[in-house]
């Protein structure tokens, strides 16, 4: 296994969905995997008639904002002072499913 990711419907809106946690193994990393998991869940997520994800990233990772943002469309909705603790800020990005249309390659 080169990696996972783990999402959660909203408990009101199962048509929402949270990226909860994602990772892609040491070795692996680098090399396009994660691009292509995350691309690879969100059209299956979107297939199964969900309309939007929402993830947080530190402020402070650009490369992770950099692909979130950039590569596959997520937009900021806004900033969490202390999310998950004391100094621990993040960004909060959500994607529209509805209107997205997925740039995919058959491999990473």
């Amino acid at each position: 296994m080169k990696g996972f990711a783990i999402f959660i419907r909203e408990w009101d809106n199962p048509r929402f969905a949270y990226l909860v946690e994602m990772a892609i193994e040491g070795e692996s990393q680098g090399k396009g995997y994660g691009c292509y998991l995350l691309l690879q869940s969100l059209v299956h997520l979107k297939k199964n008639g969900l309309s939007n994800v929402s993830i947080t990233v530190d402020p402070i990772n650009l490369r992770a904002q950099h692909i979130y943002c950039d590569k596959i469309g997520f937009g900021f909705v806004e900033f969490r002072r202390n999310e998950y603790g004391q100094g621990r800020d993040r960004l909060f990005l959500r994607l529209d499913l509805k209107n997205w249309t997925p740039e995919i390659s058959t491999s990473p």
